[in-house]
C-alpha cells in the first residue's frame, strides 16, 4: 500500500506542475493599467498595441492581472460601430385652414411668406369662393421646411369633447406647396370614457420621409361623433445613425504575385470594418476587390468590392468614400485591381484601415497595480459574459463604469501612435510551441500506467509462488 501511495504522489505532482497557474510570464506583453478610485470595476479602450501583440484575432488571450499577480474577471463590452441619436420632441405650429364648410383641401392655394425676422404667415384661398365667404376651419397646415431630419411621429392635443369622439386625421406632405401627397390616409384618433376608464389615441406614426410641408384634417365621417378643434402638435425626429470615432493607420503595399495584386502587412489582428485606398496617381477610377488571411498559407478571404477613383477638379481633388465591411481581424489583405483600363499604371497605393476599438470591463479584485497582458497562442477564452461580471448590464441604458487609463510610460513609440508595452514572455509566447503542458500530462499519466503495471505483475507473480508451495 506504501508503494501505492508513493506512485499516486508522483502522478499528482506532475500533473500539478503540468496545470500550473496561469501568471503575467505566460503573455508576451503587457501594458499597466491606472485604476484611480475605489471602484468595483473599470473599462479600458484597447490602445492599437494590443492588436499587435495578440496571438488570436477574437481577443481570448487578453487577460488582467493584479499586483499579486492574480487573474481577475474581465468581460467585453457589446462593440457599437453605429450609435442612434434620439432628438427631443419638438413643438409644431398649426396653422389653420378656413373655408367654406365642405370646401376640399384640394381646391385651396397655400402661399407662405417669410418675414426679414423669421416670422411665419400662411395665406389662404380657396377656388370658388372669396376671402369674405370663409369661415370653417376644416384643415391644418404645418411649415417643417427648417427640420433637418425626418418626422417619425405627431402626438396631437385637442379641445375636450363632452361625449368625446372617434375620429381619422389625414395627414399630407408636400415640397412646392403645389403638390401633395398622402402619407397617412386615416390615422385613428380616440378619446372616450367607458366605465370610469379613459381611453386616448392621440400619436400618429409617419413613414419617414423628408418633406417641407404637411396638411392636416379630419377625414369627413357622416356617422362619426363631433370632431374637436387641434389645440397643438408635437414630433418626434427620426433617430439620426452617427458613425463610432475610427482608429485608422496606413499600411504601405508591396506587389503580389499576379499583375493588379498587391499585399498589405498590417502586423496585427485589428478588427477592420473601413477601408481607404489611396491611388498612386490622380483620374484614376479602378473596379477593386479586397481579401483577407491571417497566415501565408491560408487562402484568400473575399471581404468586400467596389469602385475607387482619385479625380482632379478645378476645386480640387474628389476622392472615392471608404469601403465598409464586416469585421475582419486578419493580419495579410490582398488588393486585387481590375486590369481594364491599365490599372494603377506604375504606381503604388497605400491601404488605410479603420476598426471601433474594443472596451474592456474587469473587475478591481485586489490590490494594484493592475495590467492587461496578451500574446499567448496557446490560452483558452477566459472572459465572462458582460451580463454576468455587471448584473442587471443593459447596452441600450449606457451603463456607465469607470474609466481606467494605460500606462503613460512610452517607448520606441512609431508614427502610428502604437502605444508602449512591457515585454513580459516575449515573442515565444506568439509561436507554434510544442504543448509541453499536455505532454507532460500525458506522459505523467503513461508512467503512472507503466508503474501499476508492473505492481501488478510483480503481485500475480508473488500469489503464483505461493500457490507453488502449497
Amino acid at each position: 500500500m506504501t508503494k501505492t501511495l508513493q506512485v499516486f504522489v508522483f502522478i499528482a505532482f506532475f500533473i500539478n506542475t503540468a496545470i500550473a497557474a496561469e501568471k503575467p510570464a505566460n503573455y508576451a506583453f503587457g501594458i499597466p493599467l491606472e485604476a484611480t478610485g475605489s471602484e468595483a470595476f473599470y473599462d479600458v479602450t484597447l490602445p492599437p498595441a494590443v492588436y499587435r501583440g495578440v496571438a488570436r484575432g477574437d481577443l481570448s488571450d487578453v487577460r488582467v492581472f493584479n499586483g499579486a499577480g492574480e487573474i481577475v474577471p474581465h468581460a467585453w463590452r457589446p462593440r457599437r460601430t453605429v450609435t442612434a441619436d434620439a432628438p427631443a420632441p419638438v413643438a409644431l405650429t398649426l396653422f389653420p385652414l378656413k373655408a367654406p364648410a365642405g370646401a376640399s383641401l384640394d381646391s385651396m392655394s397655400i402661399k407662405v411668406r417669410r418675414s426679414a425676422g423669421g416670422a411665419v404667415s400662411v395665406d389662404v384661398q380657396s377656388a370658388g369662393f372669396g376671402a369674405a365667404a370663409a369661415h370653417t376651419t376644416v384643415g391644418y397646415f404645418v411649415d417643417i421646411s427648417n427640420e433637418e431630419r425626418a418626422l417619425r411621429t405627431i402626438e396631437f392635443d385637442w379641445k375636450q369633447v363632452q361625449d368625446g369622439f372617434a375620429g381619422k386625421l389625414r395627414i399630407d406632405a408636400s415640397d412646392d406647396l403645389a403638390s401633395w401627397r398622402t402619407l397617412v390616409a386615416g390615422a385613428p384618433m380616440v378619446s372616450l370614457e367607458v366605465a370610469g376608464q379613459r381611453l386616448q389615441q392621440k400619436r400618429v406614426e409617419l413613414p419617414q420621409q423628408k418633406s417641407k410641408y404637411l396638411r392636416i384634417a379630419w377625414v369627413a365621417d357622416a356617422g362619426a361623433r363631433a370632431i374637436p378643434e387641434l389645440t397643438s402638435a408635437s414630433a418626434e425626429l427620426a433617430e439620426k445613425f452617427i458613425e463610432a470615432p475610427r482608429e485608422w493607420m496606413k499600411v504601405e503595399a508591396v506587389k503580389g504575385e499576379k499583375p493588379g495584386e498587391y499585399v498589405f502587412d498590417t502586423r496585427g489582428r485589428f478588427p477592420v470594418d473601413r477601408l481607404r485606398i489611396d491611388l498612386p496617381d490622380a483620374n484614376t477610377i479602378v473596379q477593386v476587390e479586397l481579401l483577407a488571411r491571417n497566415r501565408a498559407e491560408e487562402p484568400w478571404r473575399s471581404v468586400t468590392r467596389g469602385v475607387v477613383y482619385r479625380l482632379r477638379q478645378t476645386s480640387g481633388e474628389i476622392v472615392s468614400p471608404e469601403l465598409s465591411s464586416a469585421p475582419a481581424s486578419e493580419r495579410y489583405w490582398l488588393l486585387r485591381v481590375d486590369q481594364r483600363g491599365g490599372g494603377l499604371g506604375g504606381g503604388m497605393p497605400a491601404l488605410n484601415i479603420g476598426w471601433a476599438p474594443h472596451q474592456l470591463v474587469f473587475a478591481a479584485r485586489g490590490a494594484p497595480p493592475f495590467q492587461m497582458t496578451y500574446g499567448n497562442r496557446d490560452a483558452k477564452a477566459a472572459a465572462y459574459a458582460i451580463e454576468t461580471l455587471l448584473p442587471g448590464y443593459r447596452d441600450d441604458a449606457g451603463t456607465k463604469v469607470r474609466a481606467a487609463k494605460t500606462g503613460t510610460q512610452k517607448v520606441n513609440v512609431s508614427a502610428t501612435g502604437m502605444q508602449a508595452q512591457k515585454e513580459l514572455g516575449g515573442e515565444a509566447r506568439l509561436a507554434d510551441a510544442t504543448d509541453w503542458k499536455r505532454w507532460s500530462l500525458w506522459g505523467a499519466l503513461g508512467l503512472g500506467v507503466l508503474i501499476l503495471g508492473a505492481m501488478a505483475w510483480r503481485l500475480m507473480k508473488q500469489l503464483g509462488q505461493s500457490r507453488d508451495k502449497d
